[in-house]
């Protein structure tokens, strides 16, 4: 009877621990360090913030990111696994509306002075009523193009030094919402409400949201730890503990619902071995020092935006955008010249000596007129809509007077596409003209009336 009823039960714990895999230790991505500003001298010669903000000095942003699903239980230092920030100068303190946790920060006064690149801790909060995100998922920089110029009156914060990538007044990394407050436990850092803070390290000190777990405020789910602005070199390491997503806990005893990454694996995180251990994970870029990070052309150490590789220079005349060696995102003219000139609106030669004044016009065609200028004459209303044209386009003609009337419509070759007689008109015309079957590009719509002749350009998508 006892062997009957003990194979049952060997074979459902059998089954139980033959289902469960260890954790997935890329539920955290990697540490995403961006530079979020870098000062200027007019941001040095503010004394409302503070008098100790020098020119040059850089202010780095401090992400988790984490896979989708994943949540933040936890950073912080515990025993065997310091946390440590560290400068080979000061931190900046913002003392006039700076706070050491961003939470505290109240939203009315980022756009005061520097108070807007303080340093601080947080988890996800860049004020009371805005989350931090990274300025590329940002749309806007709404929160700081009102800065009111500390004490000389200049707005701040508008430098636009292409290390630090995208300019705060294009994108300043602050989304509207109400971020998590703090619960911390341990023995507090000072160095970030302090003038003269530059080190820190603990055991016994960590912090988390007030609401429990958290995940990002976009898709990416990328958490901010922290802000940090100095001119010295930024060191740190970090430790965190993340939640599994709910639908990947087992009801295995041994399946383990937090991973607990460390910057160094210590002989007590594995002894014993087995399920003991195989929550606990350590990567490099849980360290950082900002002296051996390459930072990229969007102010990401160690990123990808490095000068030949794609990027969006924002103007769709251009194509084939790349960064070039001042980390300038360029594209290729209507020649295919890097950042050359040519560009609808600028001069160029489509090879018709009977064309002039010829310019590259939007999908880089070359075009001139065919040997006349785009007239018109005053007691004589044309309206052409739509215009640009897909297919047709209504012409109306107002003012003839009881002129006769003769519409062209010609290529930028000069030769004719369309041709109407429309004999006289005593008030007004209107009629329209099918471009479905005409290729894309420039057309010139000519309208003859008794002596004189008006000129309309046509440009056909």
């Amino acid at each position: 009877m006892h062997r009957t009823l003990l194979l049952p039960l060997l074979m459902t714990a059998t089954g139980l621990l033959g289902q469960y895999a260890p954790p997935d230790p890329s539920g955290l991505e990697g540490i995403l360090v961006e530079r979020y500003y870098v000062a200027d001298a007019n941001d040095a010669s503010d004394s409302d913030g503070s008098s100790d903000l020098d020119e040059g000095e850089i202010t780095y942003r401090v992400f988790a990111d984490l896979k989708a699903g994943y949540k933040l239980i936890t950073v912080g230092g515990f025993p065997g696994h310091d946390i440590s920030f560290n400068t080979t100068t000061t931190f900046f303190y913002n003392d006039d509306r700076g706070e050491a946790w961003a939470v505290d920060i109240n939203d009315i006064h980022l756009n005061k002075n520097s108070v807007a690149i303080d340093s601080w801790l947080t988890v996800g909060a860049a004020s009371d009523a805005h989350w931090g995100v990274p300025k590329d998922e940002d749309p806007d920089g709404s929160i700081l193009t009102s800065n009111d110029g500390g004490s000389t009156g200049t707005p701040m914060l508008v430098n636009t030094d292409p290390l630090a990538g995208i300019p705060l007044t294009q994108a300043d990394g602050l989304i509207p919402g109400t971020p998590p407050g703090i619960l911390s436990v341990g023995s507090a850092p000072t160095i970030f409400n302090d003038l003269n803070g530059s080190s820190y390290s603990s055991d016994n000190f960590a912090w988390s949201s007030n609401i429990g777990n958290i995940e990002g405020p976009t898709a990416s789910n990328r958490i901010l730890l922290g802000q940090f602005t100095t001119d010295g070199t930024l060191t740190f390491c970090l430790n965190l503990w993340v939640r599994i997503p709910d639908s990947l806990v087992c009801n295995d005893p041994n399946c383990h619902e937090i991973l607990e990454y460390y910057a160094t694996i210590i002989p007590a995180d594995t002894l014993g071995g087995g399920y003991n251990a195989d929550n606990k994970f350590s990567t490099p870029w849980l360290c950082f020092d900002s002296s051996s990070q390459q930072v990229d052309c969007a102010g990401v150490p160690g990123g990808s935006a490095l000068p030949g590789t794609p990027c969006d220079d924002g103007n769709g005349d251009t194509a084939n955008d790349v960064y070039d060696a001042n980390c300038v995102c360029v594209g290729e003219d209507c020649e295919g010249v890097l950042g050359g000139p040519a560009l609808p609106g600028q001069p160029c030669d489509d090879g018709d000596p009977n064309t002039v004044n010829d310019t590259w016009q939007t999908g880089c065609i070359c075009s001139g007129t065919v040997g006349i200028g785009e007239q018109g004459a005053d007691d004589l209303i044309i309206d052409l809509h739509p215009n640009p044209v897909l297919e047709r386009f209504t012409v109306s003609i107002t003012g003839a007077g009881g002129s006769r009337i003769r519409i062209e419509l010609k290529n930028t070759l000069g030769q004719r596409v369309v041709a109407r007689d429309l004999g006289v008109v005593p008030g007004t015309w209107s009629g329209i003209l099918d471009l479905s079957e005409r290729s894309s590009g420039i057309y010139f719509l000519e309208v003859v009336h008794g002596d004189a002749r008006t000129v309309r350009r046509v440009v056909k998508r």
